[in-house]
C-alpha cells in the first residue's frame, strides 16, 4: 500500500521546468522519509487540462506524503525554480494505490476517472485484458480531491494508446467487471491521455 499525490501545475518555461524537475526536484523528494517515487507527465488530451503537467510523488502513508508536500512546497529552491519557469500548482490531490500489476513505464500514461465506491475487485480482470495493450495497470481510491465527481482513477502505463484501447474496451465488456461495477456503482466519469515527459 502507497499513497499518491498528484500535483498539477501550469508551466510557462517547460524544458526549464523539466530540467529544475529532474535535476533539483527529484533528489530532494529522494532524500525525504517515506519518499518512494516521482514521475512527471503533461496532460496532452485532457479537455481544459491539456497542456498542464502532472508531477506525481509517491509515499509510504498520508503523513509521509503531508509532511513530503510541505516540505518539497516550503523549500527555497525549489520555490524559486517554480518562478524562474513561470510554473504555479492548480491542483493537489492524494490517492491510495490500492492494486498494481506490471510496469509503470511506456510513451504515455491514460487515466479513466471514476465514480462509486473504488475497491481492488476488479484489478485481476482489468489486468487480464489490459496486459495486451499497456505495460502497468493500477488501481487508485481517492483520499482527499476537493470537490470532484471523481473518487478513483485507474492508470495504464502503454507505448500505444490504440493497443491499449482495444484492451481497454475488453475490460469493459468483462461481465465480471460489469457485475463489481453495478454492485459498487462504479462508472467512468472522465479520461486523460499524458505523455511521459520524466
Amino acid at each position: 500500500m502507497s499513497f499518491i499525490v498528484a500535483a498539477i501545475a501550469s508551466v510557462q518555461d517547460q524544458a526549464k521546468f523539466l530540467g529544475d524537475a529532474m535535476g533539483y526536484v527529484k533528489p530532494k523528494f529522494n532524500e525525504l522519509d517515506g519518499s518512494m517515487e516521482m514521475q512527471v507527465h503533461q496532460f496532452v488530451m485532457a479537455g481544459e487540462m491539456a497542456g498542464l503537467y502532472g508531477v506525481s510523488f509517491e509515499w509510504e502513508s498520508v503523513d509521509a506524503a503531508l509532511e513530503g508536500a510541505d516540505a518539497i512546497s516550503s523549500d527555497s529552491g525549489v520555490q524559486q525554480r517554480m518562478m524562474d519557469s513561470g510554473a504555479s500548482v492548480v491542483r493537489r490531490s492524494i490517492m491510495e494505490n490500492i492494486a498494481e500489476d506490471g510496469q509503470r513505464e511506456g510513451k504515455y500514461l491514460s487515466a479513466t476517472y471514476l465514480s462509486g465506491t473504488i475497491t481492488d475487485e476488479g484489478q485481476a480482470i482489468s489486468w487480464k485484458h489490459a496486459q495486451s495493450g499497456a505495460n502497468g495497470f493500477m488501481t487508485c481510491r481517492s483520499v482527499a480531491n476537493g470537490m470532484a465527481a471523481w473518487t478513483g482513477v485507474a492508470f495504464a502505463w502503454t507505448d500505444s494508446v490504440d493497443a491499449m484501447n482495444v484492451s481497454r474496451a475488453g475490460i469493459m465488456a468483462d461481465p465480471e467487471m460489469q457485475q463489481i461495477m453495478s454492485k459498487n456503482d462504479m462508472r467512468p466519469v472522465g479520461r486523460a491521455i499524458m505523455k511521459k515527459r520524466g
